[in-house]
């Protein structure tokens, strides 16, 4: 009776509870020694241009209630690079793609850019730059499908952490981009910039671009998703109201075999994973505030993770590829 129960509550958690998600969660979580990106990331990062690596640091970026803020390390980019990187998701044919990301500017040059999304060969969309407006602040601009970019008017300041996010209509062409000083959470009316290009481009991945005439840059907290609400939070659906302070978790999808529980305390947690028919797949009891798990000998497909930390309790739908 007791397995039919819980067989009942994972089937109504799957098909009752709308789950919002993100596409890519990226924290840089790779360890205490700075790198390079992709050696770091064991393929989180790939290279699909160039030779000069994307650089990896331990050192994060913060903003209040971002869900990917003050996580890990980050990765840094500079005009004396030459190498370009990307991560892959859930390839997206048509919507819009939201990409997320905190960015700290400390030198500028006369225009480029540096974060795009990317479809499965080598068409690059909602590409984001930034130049120097002539007295040493930074104007942000973006181009939908072209390395001309349309840029804002507002100008912005060095050495301060700003979230970024762009978006690319697929059916539309049309790219915009938001500069925020803090999360907000509604998509504004108006963005600091929009252009429009070709349209009809699957997006398969979100990319990291070093050349001439880019900004020396820290990029942290990457996120993807399909809507405004999954860039700027982290769902999760709880069985019980004594929700685990500072709970999450990432990726998800889980696509390398990886994934990072976290919590606000150091208490001892208790981490499993169920199959929709309620057998428990995983189990994994560890002290701290964050541990990454290795998950990779769990097949492909739609899971429950429950999160025990004292009496309070945490379930979220996961996805394992």
């Amino acid at each position: 009776m007791k397995k039919n129960y819980f067989l009942t509550l994972i089937i109504i958690l799957i098909s009752s509870v709308t789950f919002g998600q993100a596409l890519l969660s990226e924290n840089f979580n790779y360890g205490s020694t700075a790198g390079d990106l992709t050696a770091v990331s064991s393929g989180g990062w790939v290279n699909h241009s160039g030779a000069n690596t994307v650089g990896y640091a331990i050192s994060s970026l913060t903003m209040a209630s971002y869900p990917s803020s003050g996580i890990g390390g980050s990765a840094t980019i500079s005009p004396s690079g030459s190498e370009d990187v990307n991560s892959v998701f859930t390839e997206q044919t048509s919507g819009v793609v939201y990409g997320g990301a905190l960015v700290n500017l400390t030198a500028l040059a006369n225009g480029n850019y540096f974060l795009h999304l990317k479809d499965a060969a080598s068409n690059f969309r909602a590409r984001v730059g930034a130049k120097d407006n002539g007295a040493g602040k930074i104007l942000f601009g973006i181009g939908a499908s072209s390395s001309t970019l349309t840029y804002g008017s507002t100008a912005f300041d060095l050495n301060t952490t700003y979230l970024l996010i762009f978006t690319y209509n697929i059916d539309s062409g049309e790219s915009k981009l938001h500069v925020l000083t803090s999360v907000v959470l509604t998509e504004p009316g108006s963005a600091e910039t929009t252009n429009t290009g070709v349209s009809g481009t699957g997006i398969k991945s979100v990319a990291l671009r070093q050349s001439s005439g880019i900004p020396t840059v820290t990029i942290d907290g990457v996120r993807v998703a399909t809507n405004w609400s999954d860039i700027v939070s982290e769902a999760t659906a709880s069985i019980n109201e004594k929700t685990i302070k500072g709970f999450s978790s990432y990726p998800n999808p889980v696509n390398k075999g990886r994934l990072t529980v976290m919590t606000s305390n150091s208490n001892e947690k208790e981490v499993s994973i169920y199959s929709i028919l309620g057998k428990r797949v995983f189990a994994q009891k560890f002290s701290g505030n964050n541990k990454q798990l290795d998950v990779s000998h769990i097949n492909s497909g739609i899971y429950i993770m429950k999160v025990i930390e004292g009496d309070k309790i945490v379930t979220k739908k996961l996805i394992i590829k």
